[in-house]
């Protein structure tokens, strides 16, 4: 299960990562083989309008592939000039339903906190974002704001999935 949970520090390298055309068509291929076999895919349900109202500036879309496990992610980010002025925010959407996914976090050792009135069911980890399940669909989405607390950043997560889950 670790490659299902998306630490911090590697979305947040993305920042800095530059886009190149190889990757732009992997993302594309990413999102559309997502969308063709699990509905609706990542990008649709964040938009880059949502990235830049809970991150609160202008954001661009970063290279998300996918990975070998050809996770559908979609995520979005700036950098500034100062090391803490960075952000990002993401969603990953799977095709398994919230208790299996639950599971995999348990496993490995942390310890979910129920969140209420999001999707059918949500639980927050500090190690590992907030899990939205909505029928047999689990997204999954973090937000990392450079100088941030943890508490702030799973507000911010909330507030995205709040407003983004009716698309999962």
């Amino acid at each position: 299960m670790r490659g299902i949970i998306l630490p911090l520090a590697a979305l947040t390298a993305a920042c800095s990562a530059g886009k190149t055309d190889s990757s732009s068509q992997a993302n594309q291929l990413t999102e559309s083989t997502a969308s063709a076999t699990q509905g609706t895919s990542a990008c649709a349900v964040l938009t880059q309008r949502d990235a830049e109202k809970v991150l609160g500036r202008p954001a661009t879309k970063l290279a998300a592939t996918g990975g070998a496990a050809g996770l559908d992610i979609c995520q979005y980010g700036y950098q500034g000039e100062r090391m803490l002025d960075m952000g990002t925010a993401s969603v990953t959407v799977h095709p398994v339903d919230l208790g299996s996914m639950k599971q995999g976090v348990v496993g490995e050792g942390y310890k979910p906190e129920p969140i209420s009135g999001i999707g059918d069911q949500a639980f927050w980890t500090k190690e590992a974002g907030l899990y939205v399940g909505k029928g047999n669909r689990t997204g999954i989405y973090i937000v990392g704001i450079g100088g941030a607390t943890d508490a702030q950043n799973k507000d911010k997560a909330i507030e995205l999935a709040k407003s983004t889950v009716s698309k999962l």
